[in-house]
């Protein structure tokens, strides 16, 4: 009796520290939360505005010289998208949807999945393609997920939870950019409303700790070199 009692501590033991072992694939470089915290201290000044291009259309925070800073999205007339935070007219952190793939990251660290299969197709680190051999790899994906609320969801998701960065919009065309975990906004990000005022902040489970309010204000037409985007590989 004693002999089984041991084994079995024994199994559980070992189960919890197999388990412990376990850490998350990182598919790409989060920030800190202080260095965020900084990064809103210094964009929550910066208005919202519409701005056209050539090949597209910027919704987001500019400076006071109407460069690109801040929490914003850029749609291209072909389709593809990039929402995320910018500096400088220069993209630093988020999501790109193109025709294929859907891009979590930032410019030289991250997560290339397939939107034909939702799976993650390769993480690029260090100037080169990294392809992932992993228990659980199947676990991590990008999804579509749509709500009879009409709301829809667009992201990564862990385990078929809304799990990562994604993309939530609502039925009245408002839309959510930012961080999930386990199913439940968690994170920083960004709500972009129908009259492009914004809300950045950070959010804890749904509660609003930390939230500031982004005023919307007109700027006229710039060329597109102006915030010409860096391509990912």
């Amino acid at each position: 009796m004693k002999k089984k009692l041991f084994v079995t501590i024994l199994l559980c033991l070992s189960a919890l520290y197999m388990r412990a072992q376990q850490t998350p694939l990182q598919k790409y470089e989060i920030p800190p939360a202080e260095y965020e915290h900084v990064y809103l201290d210094h964009v929550e000044y910066f208005d919202a505005a519409l701005l056209n291009a050539e090949n597209g259309q910027y919704i987001g925070q500019v400076d006071r010289d109407n460069h690109i800073y801040g929490y914003g999205s850029f749609i291209s007339n072909d389709g593809n998208q990039r929402i995320g935070q910018f500096r400088k007219d220069e993209f630093m952190f988020g999501i790109t949807l193109n025709n294929d793939n859907a891009i979590v990251g930032g410019n030289n660290f991250y997560a290339v999945y397939s939107l034909t299969t939702g799976l993650l197709l390769y993480v690029f680190k260090s100037e080169e393609k990294q392809l992932i051999d992993a228990d659980g790899l199947s676990d991590y994906a990008f999804n579509s997920i749509s709500y009879q609320n009409g709301d829809r969801y667009v992201g990564e998701t862990y385990k078929g939870k809304r799990h990562g960065y994604g993309i939530y919009y609502y039925a009245n065309g408002s839309y959510w950019y930012g961080q999930y975990r386990d199913g439940v906004r968690f994170g920083f990000g960004a709500l972009f409303s129908m009259d492009n005022d914004m809300q950045i902040g950070y959010w804890k489970i749904e509660d609003t700790p930390r939230l500031v309010k982004v005023n919307n204000r007109d700027k006229p037409s710039v060329p597109l070199f102006r915030f010409m985007l860096k391509d990912n590989e």
